[in-house]
Order: C-alpha cells, then sequence, then structure tokens
C-alpha cells in the first residue's frame, strides 16, 4: 500500500440530497422512513391529509374544480325551462293563428254564399 494522502472526495450532485433531514415516519415493518423530509418534518408519503383551502378563493377553486360543462348547473336548468315555456307559449300562439285563420275562412266562405 501506498503511503500517499487520499484525495477528498468531490461533492456531487447528490451530496445535498444525502444530507437532506429524513422523514423518520414508522413503516409497516417498524422501521423508520428514509425518505427526504420536507419542511414539515416528514416526507411525501407521509406528509399527513391535506387540511384543505383555507381562504375563500381557495374554496371557490375547489368547487370549480370537478366542472365539466355545466349543462346541470342551476343557471342552466333555469334556461331550459324557460325555454320550454317559451315553445309552449309559441306553439300556443300559433294554434290560435290557426283557428284565426280557419275563422276568417269560413266567414268567407259565408259571405261568398250570400
Amino acid at each position: 500500500m501506498s503511503e500517499a494522502p487520499r484525495a477528498k472526495p468531490v461533492p456531487g450532485p447528490m451530496t445535498a440530497a444525502h444530507a437532506a433531514p429524513r422523514c423518520g415516519a414508522k413503516t409497516r415493518a417498524g422501521h423508520p422512513c428514509c425518505g427526504p423530509a420536507m419542511p414539515n418534518g416528514r416526507c411525501r408519503m407521509h406528509g399527513g391529509k391535506s387540511t384543505g383551502p383555507r381562504t375563500l378563493e381557495g374554496l371557490e377553486r375547489c368547487r370549480k374544480a370537478p366542472w365539466k360543462h355545466g349543462r346541470r348547473s342551476a343557471e342552466a336548468i333555469e334556461a331550459a325551462r324557460l325555454r320550454g315555456k317559451a315553445r309552449g307559449e309559441a306553439a300556443e300562439l300559433q294554434r290560435l293563428l290557426k283557428d284565426l285563420d280557419d275563422l276568417e275562412a269560413a266567414e268567407r266562405e259565408i259571405l261568398d254564399h250570400d
């Protein structure tokens, strides 16, 4: 063996990652987790459940997250109800106009026979 002093290892890109604090949560096997800890002291797997949104903006964002198209929203249902009502009224007007035309035709026929 040589008596030459060894060179110090050059720190690589993973040195900082390996030096990060560890989670330490107990695994199912009973050993501490060795994942790198987040600011809360646990790893991404053991960080705990989300506490949910706190601000009004966050609550609104969560409410809109599963929104897909809005065809079943209260506004869309009301608009569909109004469209149906308008169609019904239009059909009633057409029926009244047809009855009026029939009456006028009958009246003309009576006047023509006199």
